[in-house]
């Protein structure tokens, strides 16, 4: 009788443990559909574009630099890059 009655307490732990699995699975589950429909939402949100248009005209004899950092455009030789690296 006693072993009887440690079966049926162990089916039922048993099963109260299914039920916890099944919940926390399910749970699961809604949080992944609900991220992949986040992302799909996400991805649907209208995209603010900037058009920047630039033109050039009568360029002819003229001196055009684009100025980036201390050196105006202008290339450097290595030999004058590695004399400036070591004054600074």
């Amino acid at each position: 009788m006693d072993n009887e009655r440690f079966a049926t307490e162990l089916l039922r732990e048993i099963k109260q443990s299914a039920k916890r699995w099944f919940i926390a699975f399910c749970v699961m589950v809604g949080l992944e559909i609900g991220t992949i429909a986040g992302f799909l939402w996400y991805i649907t949100l209208p995209v603010d574009e900037t058009v920047i248009e630039q033109g050039v005209e009568d360029i002819d004899n003229s001196n055009i630099n684009q100025n980036v950092g201390d050196y105006n455009g202008k290339s450097i030789p290595e030999s004058d890059q590695n004399t400036q690296s070591n004054e600074k």
